[in-house]
């Protein structure tokens, strides 16, 4: 008997010797950026050698997965064009088989066909992305899968520095990437294959009928079968946003108004409605203009679309056709299938040959308007803070740019490698930040820190702070030396002695301010500086000592001085010098002495003076003056 539609697949199992599934009904949606759902009522066949049993016991595990094809015959369909074509497919995978029970000496199934990007819903994941333009990153998760895919581009793509899947299908992933960008898709049924084709632009798309225009004429008045025409037709508009204003923030041009606007006014009353959106999530303006204009199509292509109704298999979601006979003149035009919802009635049992009901409710806008398909899928959040690992080239301790950005490995990035290629540069939170001033620390590699997010942004990662783990521990032992603070460094390469540090010891009875310059140390005080010190100090140099004084120097020592010179001593005096030494003064000369005096020498005792040399003694008096 011949049918209009028929269920054909590699997987069909059979019964006697004959496909084991015949279709009944057929119901579904489909529509731009949107994954189908058909489902499929199917009997087996009306053997009276196949008991209702055997009917029964198909087994419907082994068809979950499996790609089915659905044919409606086509040939003896009339259109206006004259064109004739074979059949209709509707191709998919199955994601559920359910059995309904007997009918008479047969069994009843219901399976649901999806498009095999369903697939990419049961998958999801951690990834980061680098450097790859969206139709690059789109491309690199659809390879995971192995069924056809095309883009029918026309647009120019910039490269994303930075974008992550964080924790989203990749359905999800790949779905809001392309709603943002201005990117949509359908599927193209053929060959018992279904395509993914990926598109941006109008001329994209094709007739139903390849290779002349597909002409479907408004007809109220027909009501027969495999006659092609449109029953029921009927034109919107819509009021929508004139005015589209996004802005964000790019802190290497800190100062720099990267506004984008884009306003496309419908000759419609309020027509400028303006929809602010931030952040933009972009860096450079051309690039938000580029966000800002598709976002504007999108809301300009709203507001003119159509849906009707027609007993026809052949107006295909993705496909154009031209509407003619239509009342309104301005109406008669080309349209884009945006959507179809389809319900298909196999009645050949009850006529005794091919025979079926059918209707086909759509919706369609004009060629003359780009389609974007409005943002669906929200961007993903962040739920608090994480924390990262510094990573870096080999054999770097420290890697950071001129911004004092770093590198990190997240924890759940299962493809890191512990390079610098892990993820894009971060910025460092830092206790101060001023021009050319504040202060700075820079994790190092190895390092765990704490990442917080831009607006909870997955793409827009800082590090918030610094923390410690079994690998990297605190720099004195704990809990014993907990009244301790401060700041130890490392030098790079070096060990745990090898450091500059200052450190507070808060030990009641023991308290301590303790510094350590790992090499040089280097001090400046550009006017006064002033030192006290309660009791004692110690100062050991272990080479040179040098001391510039421009103006006055005075030492004041309450007790007893003392200078010990291993080697010579200089002094040597400017102007004049003066001793004045309120008990004994004693010079002791183990080796020669000379005095050489330029002008007059004078010497004066208060009582006797002795000069002995080589046992010869000059004893003089006090002199009177």
């Amino acid at each position: 008997m011949t049918r209009t539609i028929t269920l054909e697949s590699p997987a069909m199992p059979l019964l006697l010797g004959e496909p084991a599934l015949v279709v009944t009904r057929l119901q579904g949606e489909e529509s731009l950026s949107a994954l189908y759902n058909y489902t499929v009522t199917a009997t087996t066949p009306d053997n009276s050698n196949i008991s209702w049993q055997a009917a029964s016991a198909i087994d419907i595990k082994s068809l979950i997965g499996k790609q089915m094809t659905l044919r409606i015959a086509l040939n003896d369909w009339r259109t206006d064009t004259g064109t004739e074509k074979a059949y209709r497919e509707i191709t998919g995978i199955v994601q559920q088989v359910r059995y309904l029970g007997r009918r008479n000496n047969c069994a009843l199934y219901q399976m649901v066909l999806r498009p095999w990007l369903y697939l990419a819903e049961l998958t999801s994941d951690f990834r980061i992305f680098q450097n790859k333009t969206v139709t690059e990153i789109i491309g690199e998760i659809l390879a995971d899968y192995d069924f056809p895919h095309e883009k029918r581009i026309s647009e120019t793509y910039p490269p994303l520095e930075y974008q992550v899947q964080y924790g989203e299908t990749d359905f999800a992933f790949i779905q809001r990437l392309m709603e943002a960008w201005g990117l949509y898709w359908f599927f193209e049924h053929q060959g018992q294959q279904h395509k993914l084709v990926i598109v941006d632009n109008i001329g994209a798309h094709k007739p139903f009928f390849a290779g002349s225009p597909h002409v479907v004429g408004y007809d109220q008045q027909t009501h027969e079968n495999r006659k092609e025409y449109i029953a029921e037709f009927h034109h919107l508009q819509t009021l929508t946003s004139g005015r589209w204003v996004t802005n964000d923030y790019d802190f290497t041009r800190s100062r720099a108004d990267i506004m984008s606007l884009d306003s496309q006014p419908r000759q419609t009353s309020f027509n400028q409605q303006e929809i602010f959106d931030w952040p933009g999530n972009y860096g450079d303006p051309a690039t938000g203009d580029h966000l800002a204009r598709v976002r504007m199509e999108e809301q300009g292509a709203a507001g003119s679309r159509s849906q009707g109704s027609a007993p026809v298999p052949t107006i295909v979601c993705g496909c154009v056709f031209t509407l003619d006979h239509y009342p309104l003149a301005k109406a008669n035009c080309e349209y884009l299938v945006l959507g179809t919802e389809l319900d298909f009635r196999e009645i050949t049992e009850r006529t005794g040959k091919a025979d079926f009901s059918l209707q086909c409710h759509f919706h369609v806008q004009p060629v003359t308007k780009i389609y974007r398909h409005p943002r669906s899928v929200p961007r993903r959040r962040t739920y608090g803070p994480q924390t990262a690992i510094v990573v870096g080239p080999p054999g770097k301790e420290i890697w950071t740019d001129e911004y004092g950005r770093i590198k990190v490995r997240f924890l759940w990035d299962r493809y890191g490698k512990n390079r610098e290629s892990d993820s894009c540069w971060l910025r460092v939170s830092q206790p101060w930040a001023g021009n050319n001033f504040g202060g700075i620390c820079i994790p190092r590699v190895g390092h765990e820190v704490i990442i917080d997010f831009i607006n909870g942004d997955p793409d827009r990662p800082l590090v918030m702070g610094s923390l410690y783990n079994n690998v990297t521990m605190p720099p004195w032992e704990l809990p014993e030396n907990a009244t301790q603070s401060g700041w130890i460094s490392r030098t790079p390469g070096g060990g745990r002695a090898n450091f500059n540090g200052i450190r507070f010891e808060d030990k009641p009875g023991l308290e301590n301010y303790w510094e350590q310059a790992e090499r040089d140390m280097s001090r400046l005080t550009k006017r006064d500086e002033e030192q006290v010190i309660g009791r004692s100090r110690a100062v050991t140099v272990g080479a040179n000592d040098a001391l510039s004084v421009a103006g006055e120097s005075s030492l004041l020592v309450g007790g007893a001085l003392g200078i010990s010179v291993g080697g010579e001593q200089n002094d040597n005096v400017g102007g004049a010098k003066g001793i004045n030494v309120g008990g004994a003064f004693m010079t002791a000369v183990g080796g020669y002495h000379s005095v050489v005096v330029g002008g007059a020498h004078q010497m004066a005792a208060g009582g006797a003076a002795t000069m002995t040399a080589g046992g010869f003694s000059v004893l003089t008096p006090p002199m009177s003056w």
